[in-house]
């Protein structure tokens, strides 16, 4: 990552929300060209010729490249969930962004789901190289997922400015590059009781903390 200071939405940053953030009315590959049409024709938002023929081959490998190839002609509600949130994914990855931030990305899906959507996850970065950014509430995903792993507390008070909204960093833990795991590697579980007791220790720490309890 550079060092340049974002101040900014750009189209080096692709964006995976919680919920499906696809368009209902577009069908699965016409979710993939749309970014491309506000990009290569921003005042009509539409292609023509061979324009839109290109678009529609970039498309159609994106869809390959995320297993949707077989659904290219489907609407995004005939689509399962994991299905509908791999397309979002597709479609923040159209632009070929260099960082994808990710916000509870799995969090409405059944775990089964879920669990594929880890093992998908891992091997996107892996062939893409690209970082990922995401947001959890679970920590055993995020230990299965993560390189780094922050974990913030609670909104910070600062005696100053007791008005200032933000939270506080409290653990940095750097693990391995798991370009070899799975996201059902047993040693997630070790690095997650590692984390685990590290928090628990630092709260028990703190003038009048308490030991926080065990992650789930």
């Amino acid at each position: 990552m550079s060092t340049v200071t974002v101040r900014e939405p750009g189209p080096d940053r692709g964006v995976v929300f919680q919920r499906y953030s696809v368009f209902p009315h577009l069908s699965v590959r016409d979710n993939l060209i749309l970014p491309v049409s506000f990009r290569d024709a921003p005042i009509l938002g539409r292609l023509f010729g061979s324009a839109l023929r290109k678009a529609e081959a970039e498309a159609n490998a994106t869809l390959e490249r995320v297993g949707l190839a077989h659904v290219a002609d489907a609407w995004p509600s005939q689509l399962s969930g994991g299905m509908q949130q791999r397309l979002a994914i597709a479609q923040a990855l159209v632009r070929r962004p260099r960082v994808l931030l990710l916000d509870e990305p799995f969090g409405a899906l059944d775990p089964g789901t879920r669990l594929s959507m880890h093992d998908f996850l891992l091997d996107l970065w892996r062939e893409s190289g690209m970082t990922i950014f995401m947001v959890s509430h679970d920590l055993s995903e995020a230990f299965k997922l993560g390189t780094r792993v922050v974990v913030f507390d609670k909104p910070r008070w600062d005696p100053q400015d007791p008005s200032r909204y933000g939270a506080t960093i409290t653990h940095d833990f750097r693990l391995g590059d798991k370009k070899g795991e799975t996201s059902n590697d047993p040693t997630h579980d070790s690095d997650r009781e590692t984390a685990a007791a590290a928090i628990r220790d630092a709260d028990a720490a703190r003038p009048g903390g308490n030991p926080a309890a065990p992650p789930s």
